[in-house]
Parts: C-alpha cells; sequence; structure tokens
C-alpha cells in the first residue's frame, strides 16, 4: 500500500523532544531559572541528534517556555509578569507585587541637544537640552529590558543629582510634585538590535517587544518619553475593554 501521508502530516522528529521536555518544565519538574542540560548531554540522554534537539529548543524559546543567554545556555523561563500597560504603577511596583524581585541598572545619562523626534514628542524646542537615560532593568538578576528615557530639563532641574536606579515616577513624584496620570503607548513585535541585545545577553534579531510612553502629569503636561525594549517571554499583557 502507497503511503497518502503528505508532509505536512508527517511529525517532526523534534516534537517528541519538544513535548518531554514542556512537561518536564510545566509538571515543575524543572524549576524557574534552571539551567539545561547541554544540547549534546540532552541529544545522548534522549538518543537523538543534536539537530533535533536543537529545534525543539528553539520551538520552546518561541513558546516562551525556555530563555537562551549568550554563550551561557538554556535556562527554564520564571512565571510571567503581569503588565496592564494603562496602569501608572512603576516597574518596581508591579513586580515586587507579583512576588519578584526588581533592580535597575544605569547604563548612561547626558544632556543632549533635542534631535527633531525629541521635539515633536516631548514638545520641546530643536536643540534645547533633555536628559537622555539609559538604563537596564532585571527580575530576580534577569536582564529584561532595555529602556532609553527622554527627560524635560526644565521641569526636572538638576535630575542627575538623584539616584537615577530608582522608580523614576516616585523620584518624580517625591522630588518635583510631578504626579503621572496618564500616558499614550504604543506597543508591537520588534527584533533586538545590537546594543539592546548586548545588554540583555542574547543574539542580535532576538524576538523582543517594544513599547513606547509618552507620560504626562496632573497638569497634561508631557514630562518624559519611556522606550523600552523588552525580551519576548517576560510580559502576560493585560487589557481591559467595556
Amino acid at each position: 500500500m502507497s503511503d497518502l501521508t503528505s508532509p505536512l502530516q508527517r511529525i517532526p522528529k523534534y516534537m517528541p523532544i519538544r513535548d518531554a521536555l514542556a512537561h518536564q518544565i510545566e509538571s515543575g519538574q524543572r524549576q524557574s531559572n534552571e539551567k539545561l542540560p547541554s544540547e549534546r548531554v540532552l541529544s545522548e540522554t534522549l538518543a537523538t541528534t543534536r539537530v533535533a534537539v536543537r529545534e525543539a529548543l528553539l520551538m520552546l524559546e518561541m513558546e516562551g517556555l525556555i530563555y537562551r543567554l549568550d554563550r551561557r545556555g538554556w535556562f527554564v523561563r520564571s512565571p510571567r509578569i503581569i503588565y496592564s500597560p494603562q496602569s501608572t504603577k512603576s516597574f518596581n511596583q508591579y513586580v515586587t507585587e507579583q512576588g519578584a524581585l526588581p533592580s535597575t541598572e544605569v547604563l548612561s545619562m547626558q544632556r543632549l541637544p533635542a534631535t527633531e523626534w525629541d521635539a515633536q514628542h516631548l514638545d520641546v524646542d530643536l536643540g534645547q537640552d533633555i536628559y537622555s537615560i539609559w538604563r537596564k532593568r532585571c527580575i530576580n538578576g534577569r536582564p529584561v529590558v532595555v529602556e532609553h528615557l527622554r527627560i524635560k530639563t526644565q521641569i526636572f532641574p538638576d535630575l542627575f543629582t538623584h539616584d537615577l536606579s530608582q522608580s523614576m515616577t516616585e523620584l518624580m513624584a517625591k522630588n518635583y510634585q510631578r504626579y503621572l496620570t496618564r500616558a499614550h503607548i504604543h506597543l508591537y513585535p520588534a527584533a533586538l538590535a545590537e546594543q539592546q541585545a548586548r545588554a540583555l545577553h542574547v543574539n542580535v534579531g532576538s524576538m523582543g517587544l517594544y513599547i513606547s510612553r509618552t507620560n504626562r502629569d496632573q497638569f497634561g503636561v508631557i514630562t518624559d518619553v519611556n522606550q523600552e525594549y523588552w525580551l519576548h517571554d517576560i510580559l502576560d499583557l493585560h487589557f481591559e475593554a467595556q
């Protein structure tokens, strides 16, 4: 009898490997942030080829069950952080409330003349000084997002005298009495460029999520624009509709 099975109906060799590893993760046999055995060890343990193991790992990464750190190996992903873009809570607040440990590292801080993009999005004059701050933020020690903050200097004089690794929302409220009340948000999938990928220990072109927030204070004045470059497997986005 001839084989009438089409190529699309044949089970790929990597699927049983993917299923076995996914079951180990979902059943709790493998813990959050646990490092997986090397591809060589997995291929020997599962009696298969390294090519099949590699394809299974890539599928699990695409599904968000595992993540890869450049030159460090594969790890089990922690539970996703629930993120509501419409909320005015800070990164530190919503991460801490969900039982995780946030941390922030300032990568650079400068006063720069506003570009045409800055002028349009911050509502400032072309060439006017603005603050430009790059930060890397971690959850339980894992780098998860790189953010670029562009902030008005005239509203926040002497900003660089403060600890910029703290919540910027709380710093603005406590030291300048500027309270974030609303934000205009853009978000969409995006590949990570070299600068972001290097800081997050992933390969250039890795999947990411881009979130841009234009923040306004209690007077309706734009205070800052925050561009965030997230790893793809960190957030569980929650929205409300009426």
